[in-house]
């Protein structure tokens, strides 16, 4: 077997041959026993449970929507957002209001001798974090979707305080969330009315401009009392040609009845002709093509209003969408004043030190045996 070398031999033998457990374990359990019972500050802890809820939500829908997100191994609605007030309560931003209003860094800093619990007075904005997330623990119950809030203070009326705080910064900030969307939401669909109306009214004014240049109320209607007065025309137009040919049947061709008769026809059509020429000729002044364009305006006009209907009808939707989607922080308890400080659990960090000063020790000394067995 390979020997240990003689130089790290020598120094095993020299420091750990004599180690005893009055020097070994005595000296840090009599230092950590003068630490924890006279130099270390108690922190007591104050805490609360919250839950975040839409106006939507039924009764119960926190508790059911945690285990059924255990179940589908998904996120639901509620936890992403309680999910979303942790992060927040962890986040620089929390940290730099919560300094604004309680004055932290004070809070937190040296009483006395303990160096180890205090923020030092030389701290940084990423070791202020770093310590703050230390002073509070936020946890999520994945049956019931709740979260925990625990907060830290040398006093019990700052740990106390600390935490309302922080569920009034939450509830702010959950607030401001929903209150944003809701705006944005309602700015958007009024906009958009906004620009309906304007299109609306775009669309109306075509209707005047159109109306005004070619001096009709309504080309459509006019384009089709033409068409009943032609028809009309034309049916009294077969009766003066059936009278005529009725004269001509005992009467000849020069008698003033039959002329009378003749004239009257060629008059009637003549006007018939006219009104013809007038709606259905070639050219953009006739009322047919008027009645076309016109109807194609009106057209625009009727889609656009019930453009603006449906703009109108969003409005109301979206304001009743928007109060559905409202979030609430629910307070499931509130902060307490604690009385006994729960930190820094002197005799249970003590008796750890104990077990694993001991065991250390335990290790030692068959490293020690071990070494005193090669040798000899």
């Amino acid at each position: 077997m390979k020997r240990i070398p003689p130089r790290l031999e020598a120094v095993w033998s020299k420091y750990f041959s004599k180690l005893s457990p009055i020097t070994f374990i005595g000296i840090p359990m009599l230092l950590g026993s003068l630490y924890f019972g006279v130099i270390a500050k108690d922190r007591y802890v104050s805490e609360s449970q919250v839950m975040v809820r839409r106006s939507s939500d039924p009764e119960g829908a926190s508790s059911i929507s945690g285990l059924s997100s255990i179940i589908s191994g998904g996120n639901s609605p509620a936890r992403e957002d309680v999910t979303l007030v942790l992060a927040y309560i962890q986040s620089l931003d929390m940290l730099q209001k919560l300094d604004a209003r309680l004055q932290l860094r004070q809070a937190f800093k040296r009483q006395g001798l303990d160096f180890f619990s205090a923020l030092p007075a030389d701290a940084n904005q990423e070791d202020f974090l770093i310590f703050f997330n230390k002073r509070i623990e936020v946890s999520i119950d994945d049956k019931t979707g709740f979260l925990k809030i625990r907060t830290q203070g040398f006093t019990p009326e700052f740990a106390e305080k600390f935490n309302q705080t922080i569920l009034a910064e939450s509830e702010h900030y959950i607030n401001e969330i929903s209150y944003k969307i809701a705006r944005e939401q309602v700015n958007f669909i009024a906009q958009e009315v906004a620009l309906a109306r304007k299109n609306l009214d775009h669309a109306k004014e075509a209707v005047l401009a159109y109306q005004n240049k070619h001096g009709l109320l309504d080309p459509i209607a006019s384009a089709e009392a033409a068409g009943k007065v032609i028809a009309e025309m034309e049916a009294r137009e077969s009766l003066s040609q059936a009278e005529l040919r009725n004269l001509k049947s005992y009467l000849n061709d020069n008698t003033p009845q039959v002329i009378a008769a003749r004239n009257a026809l060629d008059a009637l059509q003549a006007q018939i002709n006219a009104e013809t020429t007038k709606l259905t000729a070639p050219g953009r002044d006739k009322l047919n093509r008027s009645a076309a364009d016109f109807m194609e305006i009106k057209a625009d006009v009727e889609f656009k209003a019930d453009l603006y209907k449906l703009a109108l009808s969003s409005v109301e939707k979206a304001r009743i969408e928007t109060a559905r989607k409202l979030k609430n922080l629910i307070v499931i308890y509130s902060p307490h004043r604690p009385e006994e400080a729960e930190y820094p659990g002197r005799i249970k960090t003590l008796i750890t030190m104990l077990v694993v000063i001991s065991m250390l020790y335990a290790v030692l000394k068959l490293v020690l045996a071990i070494i005193k067995d090669h040798r000899e």
